[in-house]
């Protein structure tokens, strides 16, 4: 039986690493998509000492070709992954009066534009499959925006609206797409432990339900 696979687009030593080791442990394949090819070692080697094999490449979420090339490289040397997951994130803090607006545009491009392009690329695999699951990484800010993130608020929102009509889109086909929204601050040991994160993603994987997920408190 051939290994079950999850991309993890945005990997990091946080909710990241949490998505890995919830997948990983349960005989997922975990293949870290990070910004930083320091970070892509520091995870496979935490992942390994879990006895936890991980691959991945390293590309810019905001690049959308570079990201779109990466994706259909490993599509190819691997195949299509049973679930992809999206968790990259960027925000340049600041109030809506003081954020430049091509900044904001830049971060559009990490919270948003990343998230469609994952999704444009493993789609056609999935469906040819008949099977995948699309998971993104939602956030508190799309449904109470704080002034000082105003750049975050944005992005989260528009997210969250992706993977709304993804949800709607993937249904047809006979797959799944969702988002879980984490409503407070990643930190260990609480209701928001990278870990915990993780688990809730599985159970979105394995359910197949809800278009959205919510955690709180």
């Amino acid at each position: 039986m051939t290994q079950p696979m999850i991309w993890i687009v945005g990997a990091g030593c946080g909710i990241g690493l949490g998505i890995a080791k919830s997948f990983g442990q349960r005989g997922y394949r975990p293949m870290l998509i990070t910004r930083e090819a320091q970070t892509l070692s520091q995870m496979q080697d935490i992942l390994h000492d879990m006895n936890i094999e991980a691959a991945g490449a390293v590309a810019h979420t905001g690049d959308e070709q570079a990201l779109r090339d990466t994706l259909a490289h490993l599509d190819t040397e691997w195949g299509t992954p049973d679930v992809l997951v999206y968790n990259a994130s960027a925000h340049t803090p600041g109030l809506p009066s003081e954020v430049v607006p091509g900044q904001v545009t830049e971060d559009f491009k990490v919270n948003v534009i990343g998230a469609l392009t994952a999704a444009q690329c493993v789609l056609p695999g999935m469906r040819a499959r008949g099977t995948g699951s699309l998971l993104l990484t939602g956030g508190g800010q799309a449904m109470h925006p704080t002034a000082a993130l105003a750049s975050l608020g944005i992005g989260k929102s528009a997210l969250r609206s992706l993977a709304l009509s993804l949800h709607e889109e993937f249904k047809g086909y006979g797959l799944y797409a969702g988002t879980l929204t984490v409503c407070g601050f990643v930190q260990h040991n609480t209701p928001f432990d990278p870990q915990t994160i993780g688990d809730a993603f599985y159970q979105m994987h394995k359910k197949k339900v809800e278009a959205e997920v919510v955690l709180k408190p």
